[in-house]
């Protein structure tokens, strides 16, 4: 998509333009100038390319005019052409368990929406009264990515700048995909009565208005743990459901509902592997929960070629022993445009398969069957995914260590906390968009989760919204997710030295090595 833009004023940066033309352009790192994701063509009256900016591209890239809009500047008139992303795979995941003993949020012949709003996605689905099926769905990329891919650089934009812009955001999205739903289930507005809303507790702080100053500081005290009815919908009252603390949000409160764990008698695990790592451990009763900040190398920002699961995204990666070729497949089997989160995972499973990086994530550059796979310039060795200009530099190996370090660190922190060895867990539930696509052998492997888990594994799907319909369509289940919060037991992390050993221990790969 091509646009004309005009600075008419002092020198402004490309970013800025955009967002004010309402241009939606991702920006992990809230322009910080350290992901270099932010990549558009443009031409015209603009800034000399700096060494700086010049770092995060190559010649080919700056021959053809790509520039990074967090570091260029606009003098005059400029024509942008915005990268052509392909439409998200975004888990939906409708929920049909009506019953005849339902007592729904909304009237008969009226209907509801539920919504979960995710970090790195919104997704939204409509139910009519009788709960019988999902009437229409739609989803979307969550627009707050331009301030940043987590919710520190959104809260740190909301206080630097306006909180009223990043709510502003999420709410014009909202009524925006309403009409959208509206129009695909053939319903009228006005015919629905009520809404479900669910997220982790800062992309709700953002959804009602408030302050989420509070969430990003120790303490970390949010301004609510909601529990109540919040107005921000035109004409559409939304009920919020509880969250548990700053970091353990309305989101896995919900997927512990979905998943019935806290109504059966077993030892069960439920984990979100995304950007916050929610995870609970229900046992004797007791529902343990934390957060670890595992980060968005999952959802593809801050890897070098990392994107969001889309058409072309490099969703899975294997060594082909018998032809000694690396093999990979895209989404919708697209030409190659970046490599996703499960991509990554397969990839460096990979990687320690060969023997191409050692126990401490170290690149090696020959001495191992993927050696001319692996090629080295000033910025020092990367992983080239054959007959493609898309590769895994060392930085991103790293990356990748830190994230699955921290889910696998919160895992056996919660599991030694509640006194319960691995193999006594009945159930491992696994959640969220990424997990449904997850490899669990690389998981295994790479140490992301620990090993034999992946036997026990249920993937639960999108739980967060499942658990939002549950309760649009049964009010009762509000009694079960208060119970939910009341039997749980928070373990905050931050400041956990039991965590902070196991972080060390797991960034390693020494205790996942793989025979060769």
């Amino acid at each position: 998509m091509k646009i004309k833009l005009t600075n008419k004023g002092s020198n402004v940066l490309l970013s800025d333009l955009l967002h004010r033309a309402s241009l939606d352009i991702a920006m992990p790192c809230a322009g910080n100038h350290s992901c270099g994701k932010c990549k558009v063509k443009a031409g015209g009256e603009l800034s000399p390319i700096s060494a700086a900016e010049a770092c995060f591209l190559t010649q080919k890239e700056i021959d053809s005019g790509i520039r990074l809009a967090c570091f260029a500047r606009v003098t005059g008139d400029v024509c942008v052409e915005l990268p052509e992303e392909g439409a998200a795979a975004i888990l939906q995941d409708e929920y049909s368990g009506e019953s005849k003993d339902n007592d729904p949020m909304i009237s008969p012949g009226k209907y509801g929406l539920a919504i979960d709003i995710g970090t790195t996605t919104i997704v939204s689905s409509l139910y009519g009264a009788n709960g019988a099926k999902c009437a229409a769905s739609v989803s979307d990329l969550n627009r707050q990515r331009r301030f940043g891919a987590d919710v520190i650089s959104r809260i740190n934009y909301a206080i630097e700048n306006s909180l009223e812009e990043v709510h502003e955001c999420v709410r014009a999205q909202l009524e925006e995909m309403i009409e959208k739903i509206c129009e695909k289930g053939s319903v009228a507005r006005s015919d629905i009565e009520k809404a479900v809303v669910a997220g982790n507790t800062t992309m709700l702080h953002f959804f009602a208005g408030l302050d989420p100053k509070g969430i990003g500081f120790y303490p970390f005290k949010p301004q609510s743990l909601f529990n109540c009815e919040v107005r921000t919908l035109t004409g559409i009252p939304a009920y919020v459901p509880p969250c548990i603390s700053a970091y353990v949000g309305a989101d896995l409160v919900c997927c512990v509902l979905a998943s019935s764990m806290a109504r059966k008698k077993e030892t069960s695990f439920i984990v979100d592997i995304g950007t916050n790592g929610e995870m609970g451990l229900m046992a004797d009763g007791v529902l343990y929960c934390c957060s670890t900040a595992a980060g968005p190398a999952f959802e593809g920002a801050g890897i070098s070629c990392g994107k969001h699961a889309c058409a072309g995204a490099i969703s899975g990666v294997f060594y082909d022993e018998a032809s000694r070729e690396v093999r990979w497949e895209t989404i919708d089997g697209a030409e190659p445009s970046g490599v996703c989160g499960s991509g990554l995972i397969d990839a460096v499973a990979m990687l320690l398969l060969c023997d191409a990086i050692d126990e401490h994530g170290r690149l090696k550059q020959n001495g191992h069957r993927l050696s001319s796979c692996v090629t080295k310039d000033a910025r020092g060795l990367r992983f080239v995914f054959p007959g493609t200009d898309i590769y895994i530099t060392q930085e991103d190996i790293r990356k990748f260590q830190l994230a699955k370090g921290a889910i696998y660190a919160g895992i056996k922190t919660l599991l030694m906390r509640a006194g319960i060895k691995e193999e006594e867990l009945d159930v491992f539930y696994i959640c969220g968009g990424f997990g449904t696509y997850l490899n669990l052998e690389s998981a295994e492997k790479t140490g992301l989760i620990p090993a034999g888990m992946g036997e026990r594994a249920v993937v639960l799907g999108n739980g967060s919204i499942k658990g939002a319909a549950m309760i649009l369509t049964d009010k009762k289940n509000i009694e079960t997710i208060e119970h939910i919060v009341k039997i749980n037991r928070y373990i905050e992390l931050s400041a956990d030295a039991e965590f902070m050993e196991q972080y060390i221990q797991a960034m390693s790969f020494a205790a996942n090595a793989v025979e060769v």
